[in-house]
C-alpha cells in the first residue's frame, strides 16, 4: 500500500472558503485533533486522502472560538448540491470534488463509523459545527457534514 498523499488547501470559491489542511490524528479525549484557529482545518491523516482509490478524505475545522474570529467552515452551512470543492495536495495536485449532501447532525446522532469509512467510492468529507451553541458546555450541539463526490 502506497503512502496517502496529504492535502494542503481546501478551497470552496463559492462560499469565498481557502483554508490550509495540515494532517492530524487524534486528541485526548479520542475525537479528531483540530487546530484551535478556526481559519485552519485538520484533515485525519490515519484514513483516506485526496489520491486513494477509495473512502472518505475527512476535513474538519472549528466553525469559531472564543480566542479567534469566526472561521471560513461557518459558510459551509451555506453550501448547496452541485457546489465545486477543490483539494490541492502536497504534490500539487488539484482534487474536484461535487457537493451531494449538506446535513446538520445532533453530535449525538452523527454516525463516526461512516464518516471515517475508508471502503467504498472516494469522496471528501468536511465537518464543522452549528446549530445550536450550549452555553453550559461551551459547545455547539451538531455538526454541519458535507459529503462530496470526487470527480472524474
Amino acid at each position: 500500500m502506497e503512502p496517502t498523499v496529504a492535502p494542503t488547501i481546501v478551497a470552496v470559491d463559492d462560499l469565498d472558503i481557502t483554508v490550509t489542511v495540515r494532517p492530524e490524528g487524534l486528541a485526548a479525549d479520542g475525537s479528531m485533533a483540530l487546530p484551535e484557529n478556526p481559519s485552519v482545518a485538520s484533515w485525519y491523516r490515519y484514513g483516506s486522502g485526496p489520491a486513494s482509490p477509495g473512502g472518505a478524505t475527512v476535513i474538519a475545522a472549528h466553525v469559531d472560538s472564543f480566542e479567534y474570529d469566526i472561521g471560513p467552515f461557518a459558510r459551509l452551512v451555506n453550501a448547496s448540491v452541485g457546489t465545486i470543492v477543490t483539494v490541492t495536495s502536497e504534490d500539487g495536485a488539484v482534487h474536484r470534488y461535487e457537493i451531494d449532501a449538506v446535513e446538520l447532525a445532533e453530535k449525538t446522532g452523527v454516525p463516526w463509523d461512516t464518516v471515517f469509512d475508508r471502503t467504498g467510492e472516494p469522496r471528501l468529507i468536511l465537518i464543522t459545527c452549528g446549530g445550536e451553541f450550549d452555553g453550559e458546555t461551551g459547545h455547539y450541539r451538531s455538526n454541519v457534514i458535507v459529503t462530496a463526490r470526487l470527480l472524474p
